[in-house]
């Protein structure tokens, strides 16, 4: 996820990394040594548990005065509401606390509760025994509220983190749906050339083609669609070979109800060769292979590139440093569903949507204090009293911008994402009562943004293009009643030869697929690539990602 996802509004930032300090006596750290005795009282008649923590520290939080990551407001508010101390024993930026992690793991010495970053480092912990099963835990202490934000994906999340049935750790939930991609479209090109709005595959390759061919920018060169190094995500591909029923980089189900994985199936091998004929004919920027998004964004700023598949907050990261300038929008983009080459609706493919998972150490004294602070976050936001904005906002409990919300030692998002957005921002905006949005501080902010908008402040220009009548939401609103979602259907621990070789394997596939596009090899190559994939280790992973599916049905 880029910048701007991790520090706007809360609904789009991945769930931070949460360390902790052992709950035996192993640790020696001076923080540790100061820390108040666990049986100390908030008041007259709560006693507080105290759960230790280290935590990786977000540069972009705006303290307040007096304040940090080991002594916050958020914290304050949850020893009393809760009576659950949050004890940082060291606080360190994201490089250091995941080496400091590792190191953690290797020595057997872990904290209470922490969460790793994904399946290889839960997979370990789980091999060396040093986790504890939280299926009891879970059962009798996690609200009610609490088990029903896991269940609304059918609990597929909940399984990815369970092992012979027992539930090993908590996944830092998100929503798939909001990795969903999007066909982004500069609307006053359209205009200019008499286009129509695309509708179909088709309509994209002539678009393509007329704002190559007819300098709509009027810079004296411009490209068809925007394309990056890394291929895929924002500015990338995914959505293009979505179009062709293709869908990289995920397992998907084949007609026989098995496995395969999206990059090698004849899809793809169609929707490579129509880009090695787009980039042919000028339609892609020649430089592609050495730039990063932001480099490519530059192209989009300089007006030589006018159409771009990403997420649906492309809007903010990165158009709306080339639309905006000196507080005026300088360019009209316009936001679609993804267009099909045939009769078959376009699906979007997503992911998990799991951005780690928190684990309880087996010498963790009182794991049920993990699960009321999930709970804790889970109720607020559902609901949040204005006292309990301090959760998000800080003592001042008002939103200004300065990230509170991350210094929340647990946070886990809705999984159904903003489906529900598409229904009741465009609502909210077009009859200007915001009541409906459930007090909801980022949707509010959303329709704060969007009315700010109408009224002539054009920095609220992204927030509009998400949220408005036919904005990127209803989109995903949309897609979510057509089934419109390809979901990567394997969600397990990684297997061995994924461990082993899957790094090899996709090196392979980008270098072989940016040759095809550049015209440096023929399409034919994707054959030999198949086969060569399949020989370095594919075979053998789809055959333990095969056996694996078998155990989930």
């Amino acid at each position: 996820m880029k910048m701007w996802k991790r520090t706007t509004a809360f609904g789009f930032v991945a769930c931070a990394l949460v360390l902790s300090s052992a709950c035996s006596s192993g640790n020696t750290d001076e923080t540790s040594q100061s820390a108040s005795n666990s049986t100390s009282t908030a008041n007259s008649d709560k006693k507080v548990v105290e759960l230790t923590t280290v935590r990786s520290n977000p540069s972009d939080i705006k303290w307040d005065p007096g304040e940090s990551m080991d002594k916050n407001a958020v914290y304050d508010a949850y020893e009393k509401d809760l009576g659950i101390r949050i004890k940082n024993v060291w606080v360190a930026d994201s490089k250091q606390a995941e080496q400091k992690l590792n190191m953690m793991i290797a020595s057997n010495d872990i904290p209470d509760f922490f969460s790793v970053n994904g399946q290889v480092q839960l997979q370990q912990l789980i091999d060396a025994d040093m986790i504890m099963d939280l299926t009891e835990v879970f059962d009798k202490y996690a609200s009610e509220e609490t088990k029903k934000h896991f269940t609304k994906d059918g609990g597929v999340q909940m399984k990815s983190a369970q092992v012979d049935g027992k539930l090993l750790a908590i996944p830092l939930s998100d929503s798939p749906y909001n990795s969903s991609n999007y066909l982004w479209i500069r609307k006053d090109w359209l205009t200019k050339l008499n286009l129509p709005e695309p509708k179909t595959m088709q309509d994209v390759l002539k678009i393509a083609e007329e704002f190559t061919n007819k300098d709509p920018g009027g810079t004296g060169k411009s490209y068809g669609l925007a394309l990056h190094k890394e291929l895929m995500d924002d500015y990338g591909l995914s959505g293009f070979f979505n179009g062709y029923h293709a869908y990289p980089g995920i397992w998907q189900k084949d007609a026989d109800g098995k496995l395969v994985y999206g990059s090698i199936q004849p899809q793809t091998k169609v929707a490579l060769k129509q880009l090695q004929d787009m980039y042919k004919a000028g339609q892609i920027d020649p430089e592609f292979g050495t730039k990063d998004p932001d480099k490519e964004n530059e192209l989009v700023a300089a007006n030589k590139i006018g159409m771009a598949y990403g997420g649906f907050y492309l809007s903010a990261w990165p158009i709306a440093s080339a639309a905006i300038k000196d507080n005026k929008l300088v360019q009209d983009w316009q936001v679609y569903g993804l267009p099909s080459i045939d009769e078959t609706p376009a699906k979007t493919q997503i992911g998990l949507g799991v951005n780690g998972y928190v684990v309880v150490s087996k010498n963790c004294k009182n794991p049920e204090a993990v699960i009321q602070l999930i709970n804790q976050w889970v109720k607020v936001q559902l609901k949040m009293s204005d006292q309990e904005k301090v959760y998000y906002n800080g003592k001042e409990l008002e939103d200004k911008g300065k990230l509170y919300f991350k210094a929340n030692p647990i946070r886990v998002l809705a999984q159904d994402g903003y489906i529900q957005a598409g229904i009741t921002l465009p609502k909210a905006i077009e009859s200007k009562d915001p009541s409906g949005l459930n007090n909801d501080p980022d949707l509010l902010n959303r329709y704060d943004a969007a009315q700010k908008y109408l009224n002539g402040d054009i920095s609220g220009w992204f927030h509009w293009m998400i949220a408005k009548p036919g904005g990127s939401f209803s989109i995903m609103t949309q897609y979510s009643k057509e089934n419109r979602f390809e979901q990567d259907q394997f969600f397990g621990a990684p297997t061995q030869t994924m461990q082993d070789k899957k790094g090899i394997l996709v090196a392979k596939e980008r270098e072989v697929f940016t040759k095809i596009i550049m015209n440096q090899t023929s399409i034919d190559e994707f054959d030999k690539f198949v086969t060569e994939w399949n020989k370095l280790g594919g075979e053998e992973m789809t055959k333990e990602v095969n056996d694996w599916y078998a155990k989930q049905q």
